[in-house]
């Protein structure tokens, strides 16, 4: 997973070529990094309830939106977190990585806006 980017800028400026908007990109990225520890306060609830089904749609939403923005270990790791929902002694590392890949993703994003 580590030989993956923290952040594709390709992805993210192929979104902005799709939304016709550079900057709305960025600010979708913006957004989304806002919203992160939200949606991993939701992954691990899901897991600490044992909340199967609550845990899929909590990691695929995280998944989809970090693919979206070029997130691409995060996107990794929200995968393999998909696998281990039914391992409950995976929970608690598995929320470090992504919380982990959440902080590197954000440093590599303030890396390039200004």
């Amino acid at each position: 997973m580590s030989q993956l980017p923290a952040l594709d800028r390709q992805t993210l400026e192929t979104l902005g070529e799709e939304l016709s908007n550079p900057a709305g990109a960025l600010e979708f990225a913006q957004m989304f990094v806002q919203m992160l520890p939200q949606r991993i306060d939701a992954v691990e609830s899901a897991f600490a309830a044992r909340a199967a089904d609550d845990a899929v749609v909590a990691l695929l939403s995280l998944n989809a939106s970090a693919a979206m923005v070029g997130a691409c270990r995060l996107a990794a790791e929200s995968s393999t977190a998909l696998q281990l929902i039914g391992e409950p002694s995976a929970h608690g590392p598995e929320i470090a990585r992504l919380r982990s890949h959440a902080t590197d993703f954000q440093s590599a994003l303030g890396g390039i806006i200004l």
